[in-house]
């Protein structure tokens, strides 16, 4: 005879029994025979309609991590810092903090070049990128490539010196539809200068033959006598075939800090010249877009703060995007106001810029006016004028006053014994 079930809802079902509370819970209750006859009790996850119940703990962190899931995917704090702001992380994937917002006629100009150079089918004129540094000359020079899209493309810096065979090389291999780009142009030596001279006055370049005859590799399987019917194929009536000529056909892109530097013939010859200018208003507007993707937000009442410091501060966006980030972690909060952003700019940046850079954009900034001491009349209307703050307005003073009292003594002719 069959048992019944019971009415506070027991169910039997084979070797298991699961009791149901009348909240609808269940408590695990199940017995196995073991190897010896006796019982063995197992512990199972309770279980609702075939599907396990997690303790109360665990219902508790599951739940909050999928509310702080939903909540940083749907509903971010503002006031909240991300966690992915780091300040060692480059801010632009460029070498430097530059973009061409005020420059539009400039790239106008180049887009033309490179247009009428695809459509007429012909080379790229050759361009002589020029301006102070930190104005993007390399990056507009690597941009005009990029847009041309030449078959062939090889940069080179003078600064660190120029093998005069690789240069060569590039320049021949640059004879259909390449582009050579030379950095800083005007430290070229005089055998590279009158290379790249005469590559640009269009005069023929003779081919070097870098690899003797009795120096040639030869493949492992060739004869004697195939060497010798190759060699005789090489030789006209007892002397070698000279390689033709090549006419050039390439471009040359070149950047220079100080165009006055190259010389007059080489700097002639350059079919168009762009000087790049510092605006402080692009700087400001950079600085800011380069702050939105680690959402950092610079409030607008610290623009006329920043375009006087970028505008005196010669190359120093990068390292105040970086210092900006840095003080943004620190503080714990996104938003920037005019009175944080004074104290990051005279207390946190003079820390990250060295006092010679401060003494020569205050060189250039005085345009020619002489300071004699750091007096504090002079800091303050330095400070004034620049916004740099009186701790770099002193460094600055006294770095250049130390570099002009070292320059004067080494121009004084030595003393007669």
């Amino acid at each position: 005879m069959a048992e019944e079930p019971a009415e506070s809802g027991e169910s039997v079902s084979g070797d298991s029994t699961s009791r149901e509370s009348a909240s609808g819970q269940s408590t695990p209750a199940e017995s196995t025979a073991g190897a010896d006859g006796g019982e063995k009790r197992v512990e199972r996850e309770p279980q609702v309609n075939g599907e396990p119940v997690k303790p109360a703990a665990k219902r508790r962190a599951g739940s909050k991590q999928k509310a702080g899931g939903a909540e940083g995917a749907n509903s971010a704090d503002p006031n909240r810092l991300s966690p992915t702001i780091n300040s060692t992380n480059p801010v632009f994937g460029v070498p430097t903090l530059k973009h061409f917002i005020s420059y539009s006629r400039v790239t106008h100009a180049l887009e033309g070049y490179v247009l009428a150079a695809l459509r007429e089918n012909r080379r790229l004129d050759h361009i002589l990128i020029h301006g102070r540094p930190g104005t993007g000359t390399t990056v507009l020079a690597r941009a005009l490539a990029r847009d041309y899209a030449p078959e062939r493309f090889e940069e080179f810096d003078a600064q660190g010196g120029i093998s005069y065979p690789r240069l060569k090389r590039a320049l021949i291999k640059a004879n259909r539809r390449g582009v050579v780009l030379i950095r800083h142009i005007e430290l070229l030596d005089p055998q590279n200068a009158a290379l790249v001279s005469a590559y640009l006055a269009g005069k023929q370049i003779e081919r070097d033959d870098v690899t003797p005859q009795a120096h040639r590799q030869r493949p492992p399987w060739e004869s004697e006598l195939d060497r010798e019917i190759a060699d005789s194929a090489r030789t006209r009536d007892g002397e070698e075939r000279k390689t033709a000529p090549i006419t050039p056909g390439g471009t040359i892109i070149g950047t220079a800090l100080v165009p006055m530097q190259i010389n007059y013939s080489m700097r002639g010859k350059f079919e168009q010249m762009v000087h790049l200018r510092s605006d402080p208003k692009a700087l400001r507007a950079t600085l800011v877009r380069a702050m939105k993707p680690h959402r950092v937000t610079i409030d607008p009442a610290c623009y006329p703060r920043l375009e006087r410091v970028l505008g005196t501060l010669t190359d120093g966006t990068e390292q105040l995007a970086r210092t900006l980030l840095a003080r943004a972690a620190m503080e714990g909060h996104p938003y920037i106001n005019d009175e944080l952003m004074k104290s990051i700019v005279e207390e946190d940046l003079p820390t990250r810029l060295p006092d010679a850079h401060y003494a020569a954009a205050l060189r250039e900034h005085l345009a020619g006016r002489k300071v004699r001491e750091a007096s504090p009349g002079e800091v303050e209307r330095i400070a004034h004028e620049t916004q740099w703050g009186a701790m770099a307005a002193h460094a600055a003073i006294a770095a250049m006053v130390r570099e002009n009292r070292s320059r004067k003594r080494s121009e004084l002719p030595p003393m007669p014994l």
